[in-house]
């Protein structure tokens, strides 16, 4: 595949992205949205007490997607802000804070209770009127959104970026700094003192279905994206996930560049997504990569 400026962009980016900085924007110290937005509180069926932002779209009529973050960011972070400005320009768009990140309530479950952080996510939306609605996970959120899904949460399409296809396999240096955390105590609190973020212990986690047994459950149109050079989860994760998927999907795989999640989001990929999603709500099936980045 031909290297992609977007991707060069996103990997001078990420190279230039401090320790200080990435801290920053962890703790909300820097971002924001720039588009014109409300904040809203909702409540899962738990009871936990969530956050989130609305970008009103051009029109009452036009659809809605509900953004839903990965690990350690939330939903002022500099590039789920972007995603979510970007959106808002064809859409209207509910960005969420998940439980333990954020202005949210609660403790980091990386994907299992969060689901009802989206269920709670797309049942406003729907009670609000909207009558199109997607729902776009990067990473854990990613997970959270096929978790949500497979349970009925309210949704006519999705998107997952970066979102890995099994639970409990770690197979990669960064997945296991993560995994080392989540299972030691005094690191534990040592990020949530230098984040924010509440990492609820292993023995407060409920038993995760693999992504995979998620998406075979989930019969509406999926989109999958997954990069070459995807430090968490290789791009296999992805590959699993669409052939699993019950519903008409579609598989991006990007190329070197990309990397992670949040890492892999400029303007043009946003823009790009935004067609896809528009194109999945009103055709039944999302596009391939590179019709929706044609230029029109």
């Amino acid at each position: 595949m031909h290297a992609d400026p977007q991707h060069a962009l996103a990997q001078s980016q990420r190279t230039r992205r401090t320790q200080r900085r990435r801290l920053l924007e962890v703790r909300g110290l820097v971002g924001g949205h720039r588009a014109p937005h409300r904040d809203i509180r909702l409540t899962a069926a738990d009871g936990t007490r969530l956050a989130a932002s609305f970008l009103p779209g051009p029109s009452r009529d036009a659809p809605v997607v509900v953004i839903v973050h990965g690990f350690a960011a939330h939903r002022r972070k500099p590039a789920y802000a972007l995603l979510a400005d970007v959106l808002a320009g064809t859409m209207s768009v509910l960005a969420l804070d998940l439980r333990g990140h954020g202005d949210s309530g609660g403790w980091c479950t990386l994907g299992g209770r969060e689901r009802l952080d989206v269920a709670a996510a797309l049942r406003a939306v729907r009670e609000a009127g909207h009558r199109r609605v997607a729902a776009v996970g990067l990473s854990m959120g990613g997970t959270a959104v096929l978790h949500a899904l497979a349970h009925g949460a309210p949704a006519d399409a999705a998107v997952v970026i970066s979102t890995p296809s099994v639970v409990g396999v770690v197979e990669t240096q960064a997945l296991a700094g993560l995994d080392d955390v989540w299972r030691t105590a005094w690191k534990r609190v040592g990020l949530r003192l230098l984040t924010g973020v509440r990492l609820a212990a292993p023995r407060g986690f409920d038993a995760l279905p693999d992504p995979r047994e998620l998406a075979a459950k989930v019969d509406l149109p999926l989109l999958v994206v997954h990069g070459e050079d995807d430090h968490f989860f290789p791009f296999r994760h992805g590959a699993q996930l669409h052939v699993a998927a019950a519903g008409p999907a579609t598989l991006w795989r990007e190329p070197a560049g990309f990397g992670h999640a949040e890492d892999g989001i400029t303007p043009a990929f946003a823009v790009a997504l935004g067609r896809a999603v528009h194109a999945a709500l009103s055709a039944g099936r999302f596009p391939d990569r590179d019709r929706a980045r044609r230029v029109r």
